[in-house]
């Protein structure tokens, strides 16, 4: 096949890979998650000149997805595509990085059709949407799996660096790093079982690759060392096995995690609507039978040892999820994606050749792409044709009754997100608008202060609600917490009739109770 054939058969898997991933990213959800406003506070400190720890706020986040949240925001300012944007290249990365290590592995064939899997398998798909870090360990163990693979083809001594450096990276991206070293050493183990000799010829260089990988990791290791309670009191709690816990309680969550991570490839996956269709499994009917092919296509004697690694590594990174609370949970899975779809690539490969021998060629073609199409048409369907990402449980998951304050400010003021752009409208605000937001209301609101671009009283037109505030006689507006709502009706300037918009409910879970988050006074 031609390199102008193969080059368009990739742009192709590409530019599908992009708009299912970048479509609508603007304005769908028409909401932000708090680990996103999150992000985007801590990438503005970024941006102000402040640099802080490897392990940033409560819970201990690595540092790395801040820096590209920073350098997002500087370009295109303060909007949710922002913040995600960084994270949907990342997805469309892992579509190459998946290309390149299958390839490198099973061959240029299976190669593309991994990548097509990755690119239109929803599991990834929404991973890059949500603008948090864990898409960015898929995508750099992937390629550090590539560099290793290249490395042991080619015994280039450079691959193995790289491969090590990529390594001892993923160690800044998302918690489930601790298990990039172990897996390492025990992938390595098994491969000396089954060819201790090529191990044994290449132990030279894969102890480079091991150094490597522990050098760029020790700050980090170090910096975890000397923050214990930091780095290692989240994963206590969400853990499913504990000190003290009985054997027939062990047997019985042992055999319960086991069923629900398994079962989350075909029959059920994550419940949680900021990971997944609810209750949606990796794949759709139409990869079982190619992926059971697969699987049982490793067996062979040709692709035994490459798949003695493959699904090694599948298995250990099933661990971080298999080992918590809420499995099966896709974002502590993700360690899985770098080789999860050379599986039903292989079925679907062999599937294809079998049907070539039994049938004819146009057969087998029309079987095995009306198989990859009817995959791709149910993510299409399901996640955008069914807007999926408006649906009202979605907007409630990605708190949009909280950021609604924010876009009821910046759209009265005509600046920064008003719901659908990508990049941040950069204009004055409108002279003509003066709003007042209770602090009641604005503190503890880290979406609004986030997305509106200026805090209160740095932002022409827009001010704190005090008791000192004088109220402008033209037009204007208060951001009124309920509690407070009696009082200030009655300091509407004189002349002036007030025009009172509820604001959004919240169920508060603190009192058991819905409130209003805010009512909108204006004149």
């Amino acid at each position: 096949m031609a390199l102008f054939q193969r080059t368009l058969i990739l742009t192709g898997i590409v530019a599908l890979a992009a708009l299912l991933r970048l479509w609508g990213i603007g304005s769908a959800p028409l909401a932000l998650q708090y680990d996103e406003a999150v992000n985007g506070l801590t990438a503005e400190r970024i941006l102000a000149g402040e640099h802080p720890g490897l392990l940033m706020l409560k819970d201990g986040r690595e540092p790395i997805h801040f820096y590209l949240v920073a350098a997002s925001i500087a370009v295109l300012g303060k909007t949710p595509g922002a913040l995600r944007l960084p994270f949907v290249l990342g997805s469309i990365g892992l579509v190459l990085a998946v290309w390149l290590l299958a390839r490198e592995l099973f061959g240029r064939k299976v190669g593309w059709l991994a990548a097509l899997l990755c690119a239109g398998t929803l599991w990834p798909v929404y991973l890059g949407r949500y603008g948090t870090r864990s898409v960015l360990f898929a995508l750099v163990t992937a390629l550090a799996l590539f560099s290793a693979a290249r490395a042991w083809r080619s015994r280039v001594i450079g691959w193995w660096v790289v491969a090590g450096l990529l390594f001892g990276i993923s160690y800044y991206t998302y918690p489930i790093n601790l298990f990039v070293l172990p897996a390492i050493v025990l992938v390595l183990a098994g491969a000396a079982l089954w060819r201790s000799d090529a191990v044994r010829a290449n132990g030279r260089e894969i102890a480079v690759m091991i150094a490597v990988t522990a050098l760029l990791a020790l700050p980090m290791w170090l910096y975890r060392g000397a923050s214990l309670a930091q780095s290692f009191s989240r994963p206590q709690h969400l853990a499913v096995f504990y000190v003290g816990q009985g054997p027939a309680d062990f047997v019985k969550t042992l055999a319960a995690q086991t069923v629900l991570v398994l079962r989350m490839l075909f029959l059920r996956g994550d419940a949680n609507p900021l990971h997944n269709i609810p209750g949606r499994p990796v794949f759709d009917a139409a990869m079982a039978l190619p992926f059971f092919c697969g699987l049982a296509t490793l067996t062979q004697a040709c692709y035994r040892r490459r798949g003695m690694v493959t699904a090694a590594w599948a298995v250990l990174f099933l661990l971080p999820t298999f080992l918590s609370k809420s499995a099966p949970h896709f974002l502590r899975a993700v360690g899985i994606l770098p080789v999860l779809f050379v599986f039903p690539a292989l079925g679907l490969l062999h599937t294809h050749r079998w049907l070539h021998q039994t049938t004819n060629r146009a057969m087998a073609n029309l079987l095995v792409s009306g198989l990859m199409a009817i995959s791709v048409f149910v993510t299409a369907r399901d996640f955008l044709l069914r807007d999926f990402l408006n649906s009202p449980y979605v907007y409630r998951a990605y708190n949009g009754e909280e950021t609604s304050l924010a876009l009821q400010i910046n759209r009265r003021l005509g600046v920064g997100w008003t719901g659908s752009n990508l990049a941040a409208r950069s204009g004055p605000p409108r002279h003509s608008v003066h709003i007042w937001v209770d602090p009641a209301v604005w503190d503890g609101n880290p979406y609004a202060q986030f997305l509106v671009p200026g805090q209160l009283d740095e932002l022409p037109g827009l001010h704190t609600l005090s008791s000192s505030a004088e109220l402008s006689t033209s037009a204007g507006a208060l951001f009124v917490h309920p509690r407070n709502m009696a009082s200030w009706l009655q300091k509407i300037p004189a002349g002036r009739t007030a025009r009172v918009e509820p604001g959004p409910w919240l169920f508060d879970l603190g009192t058991e109770a819905a409130q209003r988050l805010y009512h909108i006074v204006s004149w």
